[in-house]
């Protein structure tokens, strides 16, 4: 199956695919974003010549008064002061430091990778300044990533970013986002976003209700493309958006080029990649109740000159290095608060995906979806939140003939939904409990249990958040060798927030190896946690 070019409004570039490896375009997606900043000072200087200063549109209308929950103790006042033009400029401050530590399964010793034991750190730090004149706002945010102690001839977490910096000790500068919006662009509710940027798919209309938010962000969110935070490094986006919104409708279209990243601390320079995609959200109205839908396609084009990682033999692979991976996403989104269900609310959650296009010389078609239940208690200790479902992802059933059916998650945030990061969606199936509770304001506990198969015995086990730079290529695996079962998986999150600034997280995960571990491990038993604290303000 061919695909025809694809024309992306923002961003457009010429391909490239007999670049040397690890170069890009010189200033490819730079261009357009220096159209978009020359559109957006046009409709500045219309505003200024009407001598309007228009008011934010877009934003959310407020929904029924509530009491506003008491500060947390000690918040500090935000660094802001008076800029010109009736403008404000803020500093802002973001710092994370991070001990992890890896007990994966176990590998044979001596061996190339028999470091499964080990601990390792790191830090991120971001500076940033804000500068707003409603309904204009800019921002530039500097980032220093440091580790250390990063395991060589290991396996796990830490070994990735090792394979991708060949160092024990990293460090990385750079910027990592630098843009300029207008929330109103000739008419209200008319957007623009132009530069290096943050994105998160199924977050471009945030919802009002905090329960609801919480599964835009943890249910939703991310699964196909984001920022990857949990790494110490992340991810950016040079490009733009475009679209309309407002209380009952958010219609936003987009073009980037992916920085890299991830596990990667050289971060400054952009993927051999094409993300593209448009997306129709209704966030919770009124009109909707407590519910939030969403419609999308997503288009993303990797030709980058690496080898791939997929249920092929080496030879058929090596064969089709550098060709293109151009595949489109078309998927829904649905969640809904039953309220006044006894003493507390139901929330019922549902998503579909589809996939077609070209896996280098293949026929790509796939699929993935969910379906997820739970109630929560408004009243009484802890407020418990107790939910259970389902998440399924396609694998690929024979590695011989001339189609790719493993689902492709792209660019996502992968830890959201696999916080021991041993598997991810592609070819999976999770069959999951979570329970979530809140003794106190300022502290949280989620507990999960996991039950995970593989959907295609001849595929293999995929885990890996997508491509980090351009010679490597993001997603690894183990093969199933005929076998279905992957893992029993237990794990909790402990969050405390001391003060209004400062946050300390603990994670603690066990993993109960069976068959596809087991065939590819000499333990079936691993275990992952981290410790962190994150000041913010």
């Amino acid at each position: 199956m061919k695909n025809s070019a694809l024309t992306i409004a923002i961003g457009r570039r010429t391909r490239r695919r007999a670049l040397a490896r690890g170069h890009a375009p010189a200033g490819r997606s730079w261009r357009a974003c220096s159209a978009l900043a020359a559109l957006a000072l046009g409709s500045l200087l219309c505003d200024r010549a009407r001598g309007q200063t228009p008011s934010a549109a877009g934003s959310a209308a407020s929904g029924p008064a509530t009491a506003s929950p008491p500060p947390l103790p000690y918040p500090i006042a935000p660094l802001t002061v008076n800029g010109p033009w009736d403008s404000t400029i803020r500093l802002e401050v973001y710092e994370r430091l991070r001990g992890e530590f890896v007990d994966w399964f176990a590998t044979p010793n001596p061996g190339p990778t028999s470091r499964f034991r080990y601990n390792f750190i790191g830090n991120k730090l971001q500076l940033g300044i804000r500068f707003k004149r409603d309904p204009w706002e800019a921002f530039a945010q500097f980032q220093d990533t440091s580790l250390g102690d990063v395991p060589s001839n290991a396996v796990g977490v830490g070994s990735t970013y090792f394979a991708n910096t060949h160092s024990a000790t990293q460090n990385g500068a750079f910027l990592r986002q630098g843009w300029i919006a207008s929330k109103r662009l000739f008419a209200d509710g008319l957007f623009l976003k132009g530069g290096r940027q943050l994105y998160s798919d199924a977050l471009e209309a945030p919802v009002k209700n905090k329960d609801l938010r919480w599964i835009q962000v943890n249910r939703f969110s991310q699964r196909l493309i984001g920022p990857f935070d949990y790494t110490h490094v992340g991810r950016s986006f040079d490009g733009g958006q475009i679209g309309y919104d407002s209380a009952k409708i958010n219609v936003t279209g987009f073009g980037f080029v992916p920085t890299y990243g991830g596990y990667e601390v050289d971060a400054n320079r952009e993927l051999d990649i094409d993300l593209a995609g448009v997306a129709l959200s209704l966030p919770d109205s009124p009109e909707l109740g407590e519910t939030f839908g969403r419609l999308f396609w997503l288009y993303y084009d990797d030709f980058r000159d690496v080898l791939s990682v997929d249920n092929r033999p080496l030879p058929a692979r090596q064969a089709t290095q550098g060709k293109s991976i151009a595949i489109h996403t078309l998927g829904a989104n649905v969640a809904h608060l039953f309220e006044d269900v006894g003493p507390g609310f139901v929330d019922g959650v549902a998503y579909g995906y589809g996939q077609f296009g070209d896996y280098q010389t293949l026929d790509h078609t796939a699929w993935a979806y969910g379906f997820e239940a739970g109630y929560r208690w408004k009243e009484g200790p802890a407020r418990p939140w107790l939910r259970i479902g389902i998440d399924s992802a396609s694998g690929d059933p024979d590695p011989n003939d001339d189609e790719h059916q493993t689902f492709f998650q792209m660019l996502p945030t992968a830890w959201l939904y696999a916080q021991f990061p041993f598997y991810n969606m592609m070819n999976n199936q999770d069959v999951f409990m979570q329970a979530i509770l809140e003794p106190h304001r300022q502290v949280s506990l989620r507990l999960d249990f996991h039950w995970l198969r593989v959907n295609s015995s001849r595929d293999l086990a995929y885990f890996g958040g997508g491509a980090t730079k351009n010679d490597f290529f993001g997603f690894g695996g183990v093969p199933a060798n005929g076998r279905y079962e992957l893992a029993y998986l237990l794990h909790g999150m402990l969050t405390v927030q001391p003060t209004a600034f400062f946050t300390v997280n603990a994670f603690y995960g066990h993993a109960f190896g069976q068959g596809v571990i087991n065939a590819n491990f000499t333990g079936r038993q691993g275990n992952y946690g981290f410790l962190e604290g994150i000041v913010a303000f």
